[in-house]
């Protein structure tokens, strides 16, 4: 589940993407089999919503109506045999994570090599979830290390050492994530300002994954029932 700037919502259900108004009013819907189930949704940048499935490695940029652009973009066929994670890093980048390889890779529309970072953290590192906020950070999710930042080149930036975390969203100056059933607000510290730390009161235990646009928390509960609620 994600949504994108203007406040549309994201809910993939195995192959399926389905995309809803900030209303809740069922728009679009794309489906496509052949390529397996969904792995993947970025819907950072509106206009090039990527799908990322990794049983067939395979990327597909839809339109803000759900319609492909151009043809998939097979991940084999250039040689990345394991990406586990894709995400938009501009209307003109793809960012990559290899987790067999620990390498995060970023490529133009045509999965061309632009850059490519090799990670040598200490002990075992497998990211379950990679965000990006557009030509500005990059965050990699693994939930026994913590979150991994990045800079847009895919230059190393630091650790936030919390385990446990079952989901996050990255904004500009910001995180928020999800851990034993509470959604905290991290704000990243600067050299003039210390770290804050901030638990959100929302509620509501049953939260699985969320999202959150304009003020609006979306989520997931343990029965897969998308819920909205102003904070």
């Amino acid at each position: 589940m994600t949504t994108d700037i203007q406040g549309n919502l994201y809910v993939t259900s195995g192959v399926s993407l389905h995309k809803f108004t900030a209303d809740g009013d069922k728009r679009w819907n794309y489906s496509n089999p052949s390529y397996g189930d969904l792995s993947q949704v970025d819907a950072g940048i509106a206009s090039k919503i990527l799908l990322f499935y990794r049983e067939s490695s395979n990327i597909l940029l839809l339109n803000s109506e759900l319609a492909p652009i151009g043809n998939p973009l097979n991940l084999l066929d250039k040689s990345m045999m394991t990406v586990s994670l894709a995400a938009m890093g501009n209307p003109d980048r793809i960012v990559l994570y290899d987790d067999a390889n620990q390498e995060l890779t970023i490529t133009d529309l045509n999965l061309n090599v632009l850059s490519r970072t090799q990670l040598t953290f200490p002990g075992e590192f497998h990211p379950t979830a990679m965000q990006v906020v557009p030509e500005h950070r990059i965050a990699l999710l693994d939930t026994l290390r913590g979150i991994c930042l990045f800079d847009f080149y895919g230059t190393f930036d630091r650790t936030i050492p919390i385990p446990g975390i079952m989901a996050m969203q990255l904004m500009k100056n910001q995180i928020l994530y999800l851990k034993d059933r509470t959604l905290y607000q991290y704000t990243l510290p600067t050299e003039t300002t210390p770290l804050d730390l901030q638990p959100l009161n929302t509620g509501m235990p049953d939260m699985k994954t969320f999202h959150i646009r304009h003020h609006f928390l979306y989520y997931i509960d343990n029965q897969n029932v998308v819920w909205k609620s102003k904070i």
